[in-house]
């Protein structure tokens, strides 16, 4: 029987290759064989290694995936003119779903040795493959996030369900909607990551509000309150959308209490983020490029450490051009152009490989190439590993993939600086070079000598970091101290710190890695400097602010802020600005120095003309400023304890009364009203009180130690205050850890 009269006309019609001329036609004819298969013939099954390209003559074939729950579900049917295992040629790899006749059927097939030599003579034909390959893959990816937003999906369900939707590429940089537009749809990342923006107005820059990635939904709210848009999106990288009509996500909302959940769940989410106190979340999916800071760096050795320690919280895969082989791309083809027809295998070859490892570690090459060009795109995240005791001037490498951007960039892929140390016998120095020699958006030194670090970076990219936030609360703040021996006896990790006031003094000690005892001795040595003592003529302030300069000084010496081994931000209030200073980077005595600096009490600080003093006044519990900087858990502790102020006093008596008890004494009695130093603290306190309340809901944990029998100025008794300090952490972290995952 002559199966090949209606092979032409089938080739014709396909729109696998349609990019063929009609010579291309007939050598790709001469090189198809005919295969009859029977209803229930498994073609392909998934997870194993396939070596052909399948086109269906006649019959139909059922596509099956097989879930993580084990169950298998049908995804589609494939039916004449279409084809089947251009995934494992395109990309290689393994088939991504199972493939079984549903009827008697033909099928041609074309080997690979074949497929590679029509490829040479016919590149579109590779470039038309890739491109379906990449759609699967894309359908696949929607597949696996759908189940969760709508429950289980029959076939008949979800074709009906495909036949409404549309897919949208947005190429990096593009809009996808802009804040004030009409709500007419409900997008779901499958690959790449878009940026939600608030946009510049009256002067104010743009502020980016969030990232969404891989298996995220996008553009709810618009649906779900009938307002505009209350945002603009825009790919931060190339990406790839499934687009929901409104009418379409209107019947799954009425028909699927799954929808509406995951939808009213993005609402809050997105109400949460515009509200100012956004809890950064991290993608289910994450690509990662790695770019040495100069040669000798080794990146291969740092990248699989980084890959084991994030394999706890989902799997992850180093890949650098030295695996381009597997999908056929050797190294001279890597060497050459992007026209070169190996390169149309690499973008749907990443975005597989992406859906199949929530981390992917891509390393750029040690020169300029391709490759790196490639890989740099993909990424979202980027970052620069350098030697910390290397150079801190970009390499070659570093200035041709990432030459400086002019101003901001609000839509920029973060950038991350990771500097290398053989150990911690040396702390961190001149980092402030690194930093100005190059745009990045953070840093992170990491110890090679210590498994933690590594962790504490992997923690940081998997949206599972620890942020500690340390209230202000004058010597009361000495319980912060018993708060952070509970966190290390306990094992639990500290990847930031934030804190105000007196409590920005205990976060370096932490970011320092100061010892338990060591920071008690601290404690001590402060008590007996007296920074809060020694009045001076009161024209700028109360007191003299150099014995609390002194104090700090002698804590800090000359270390900077961003060479601590921890990142630590100081909260100031910028008087000048009327807003909130955050402090990463300078001196860290100064930094700290403004922190502590009460309005009236001691003079402010002087920084470039504007005057900078307590950040109590603003930001008492920095929960918000910790949540911006670090996807994951927060730790706050508020020594406040809302800072009732009693007496048993009637009325103030004469003050040249009460100073000879307070000369003979040391101490007024108790039925003397609260002296001015205190009355001035409990005023400051009181400003941010509100804040702070709302700072302790939107906390994962926060402790609030009994510390009423102890005032703001009893740094005598700072002993006690870190024992009640430790002991209320050690309590309620034996409850509390097991529910936080800690």
């Amino acid at each position: 029987m002559d199966l090949t009269h209606d092979l032409p006309a089938l080739l014709s019609t396909a729109a696998a290759f349609a990019a063929l001329d009609d010579a291309q036609r007939a050598t790709l004819a001469a090189a198809l064989q005919p295969e009859p298969v029977v209803a229930g013939h498994v073609l392909l099954r998934q997870g194993e290694a396939g070596d052909s390209l399948f086109v269906v003559g006649r019959g139909r074939f059922t596509v099956q995936l097989r879930r993580d729950d084990g169950l298998d579900v049908v995804i589609g049917t494939v039916g004449p003119g279409e084809v089947l295992g251009e995934l494992q040629l395109v990309v290689g790899g393994t088939a991504s779903a199972t493939v079984v006749a549903a009827s008697d059927a033909l099928l041609w097939r074309l080997r690979r040795p074949a497929f590679d030599a029509l490829c040479q003579q016919a590149p579109a034909l590779l470039d038309t493959l890739a491109r379906l390959a990449a759609r699967r893959l894309q359908r696949r990816q929607l597949l696996a996030v759908l189940p969760a937003m709508l429950g289980a999906l029959d076939a008949a369900t979800l074709a009906a369900l495909e036949r409404q939707l549309s897919w949208r590429t947005l190429p990096r940089g593009e809009v996808l909607f802009r804040k004030g537009d009409a709500g007419d749809a409900w997008y779901v990342v499958t690959s790449g990551r878009v940026a939600v923006v608030e946009p510049a107005h009256n002067g104010q820059p743009e502020r980016l509000l969030s990232e969404v990635g891989r298996g995220e939904g996008i553009g709810e709210m618009a649906l779900v309150t009938g307002q505009p848009r209350s945002a603009t999106v825009v790919a931060l990288r190339d990406a790839e959308l499934a687009c929901f009509p409104a009418g379409l996500v209107a019947e799954l909302t009425a028909a699927s209490p799954q929808m509406a959940n995951a939808m009213l769940r993005g609402l809050a989410q997105r109400i949460t983020q515009q509200s100012g106190a956004a809890r950064r979340s991290e993608p289910a999916g994450l690509t990662l490029t790695l770019l040495p800071a100069a040669a000798g760096v080794d990146l291969v050795g740092f990248a699989q450490r980084l890959a084991a320690a994030l394999q706890r919280f989902g799997s992850a895969r180093v890949i650098g051009s030295a695996q381009l082989h597997e999908i056929g791309v050797d190294h001279e083809a890597a060497s050459r152009s992007e026209a070169h027809p190996g390169w149309m295998r690499v973008g749907a070859w990443l975005d597989e490989q992406g859906a199949a490892h929530r981390f992917m570690l891509l390393l750029t090459d040690a020169v300029p190439s391709v490759w790196s060009a490639r890989v740099l795109g993909q990424a979202d995240r980027v970052i620069v590993v350098g030697d910390a005791h290397g150079q801190p001037a970009p390499g070659p490498l570093e200035q041709a993939l990432l030459p400086a951007p002019q101003g901001p960039q609000p839509r920029d892929v973060r950038r991350l600086l990771v500097l290398l140390h053989r150990d911690g016998a040396q702390p961190p120095r001149d980092t402030a070079r690194w930093l100005d020699a190059r745009a990045v958006q953070e840093h992170l030194h990491v110890r090679l000598d210590r498994g933690d670090d590594i962790e504490r970076l992997a923690r940081r990219l998997a949206g599972r970091a620890v942020a500690l936030v340390l209230s202000g609360g004058g010597a009361r703040c000495c319980a912060h101290i018993g708060v952070v021996r509970a966190l290390r006896e306990r094992g639990i990790p500290i990847d930031l710190v934030a804190g105000t006031s007196a409590g920005s003094l205990t976060g370096y000690l932490a970011a320092a890695g100061v010892a338990d005892d060591a920071m008690r001795d601290t404690a001590r040595r402060f008590h007996e400097a007296g920074p809060f003592k020694g009045y001076t003529l009161p024209l700028f302030s109360l007191l003299d602010g150099d014995r609390l300069s002194r104090a700090l000084q002698a804590e800090c010496g000359d270390t900077q802020l961003e060479d601590l081994w921890l990142p630590l931000v100081a909260v100031s209030s910028n008087l000048t600005r009327r807003a909130v200073e955050l402090h990463t980077r300078g001196p860290a005595w100064l930094a700290l120095r403004a922190s502590c600096s009460l309005p009236g009490l001691v003079q402010p600080v002087i920084r470039d003309g504007e005057l900078l003093v307590d950040g109590g006044l603003s930001d008492n519990l920095p929960v918000d400023v910790a949540r911006e900087r670090l996807a994951g858990h927060v730790i706050a502790v508020d020594v406040t304890a809302d800072l009732e102020l009693h007496t048993a006093a009637t009325a103030y008596p004469s003050p040249w009364l009460a100073l000879p008890a307070r000369v003979l004494r040391g101490r007024a009695s108790g039925r003397v009203p609260p002296g001015l130093l205190e009355v001035m603290m409990h005023s400051l306190l009181l400003a941010s009180l509100a804040h702070t309340r709302r700072m302790r809901q939107a906390a994962d944990l926060c402790l609030r130690p009994d510390l009423a029998r102890f005032g703001l100025l009893a740094l005598a008794r700072y002993d006690e205050i870190i024992e009640a300090g430790y002991r209320h952490a050690r309590e309620r972290l034996h409850d509390e850890a097991q529910r936080l995952e800690l």
